[in-house]
Formats: C-alpha cells, structure tokens, sequence
C-alpha cells in the first residue's frame, strides 16, 4: 500500500469512529423520545459517517493498484479525506444544533453546516470523477 492509501486509510478510521460516535446521541435520542427531526438528523449523522468512511476505506484498498501517478492518486486521497473531514463536521454540528445547513445564512452554526457540506459535495465529486478517470486508465 502505497502512501496515499496510507494517508487515506487513516483518515477512514478516524471518521469512521466519529460516525460511530455519533450513534451515542442517536440512541440518546430515541430513548429521550426527541423530535422526529432531531432522531432523524442524529440517524442521518451517524449512517452516513459509516458509510462515507466505508466508501473511504474501499477506495483506500484499491488506490495502490491504479496505474496513475502520485499525483492522479494523492488528488484521489486528498479530496477523498476533504469530503470526509466535511461531513463529519457538518452532519453532527447540524444534529446538535438543529440545523440544515441549507443556505449560508445565520446563525453560526448553519454556516458551518453549509461550509462542512459544501466541501464534502464538491471533494466526493472532484474524487469520483479523478476515481473514474483512474479507472479509465487503468484498463
């Protein structure tokens, strides 16, 4: 396993373990008999934490075995990393809060959910479409 993977696999973990993490206040939840809102955003939060460092942790297997460049599999990491370190901030600051993060408006707490989600959007999309190209290349 080459660095990038290396790099990648790392920061799966740690996401991982926040989507984990994030299942402690999910339960809380449902054991409070919180809002169908807040139950959703904390399952929200939690699902797709897990699975985001799933995916992470797949594209960090195979990253070592694309026959690209340094360049072509760090960019695939790094974005990679970026969507994963966004979402995990913003999926459980928009649970806790009770935000959508929809829009970048007020207060402070939905512009960081808008900022975390904006920057897992566009680097998930920036490293399927470098993945996909890998893919390509690799043929």
């Amino acid at each position: 396993m080459d660095v990038p993977a290396r790099h990648l696999l790392l920061h799966a973990v740690i996401v991982y373990l926040v989507g984990l993490l994030a299942g402690f206040p999910y339960c809380a939840a449902i054991n409070r008999g919180e809002s169908d809102e807040r139950m959703r955003a904390w399952r929200l939060a939690h699902g797709s934490l897990v699975v985001g460092a799933t995916m992470m942790l797949a594209i960090a297997a195979v990253l070592s075995h694309l026959n690209v460049g340094r360049l072509v599999r760090w960019s695939i990491a790094g974005c990679s990393i970026a969507s994963g370190y966004g979402f995990a901030v913003a999926l459980p600051v928009a649970a806790w809060f009770g935000q959508r993060g929809l829009t970048a408006s007020p207060p402070l707490s939905n512009r960081v959910v808008f900022a975390g989600n904006s920057l897992g959007v566009l680097c998930s999309f920036l490293a399927a479409v470098v993945l996909l190209y890998a893919c390509l290349r690799s043929l």
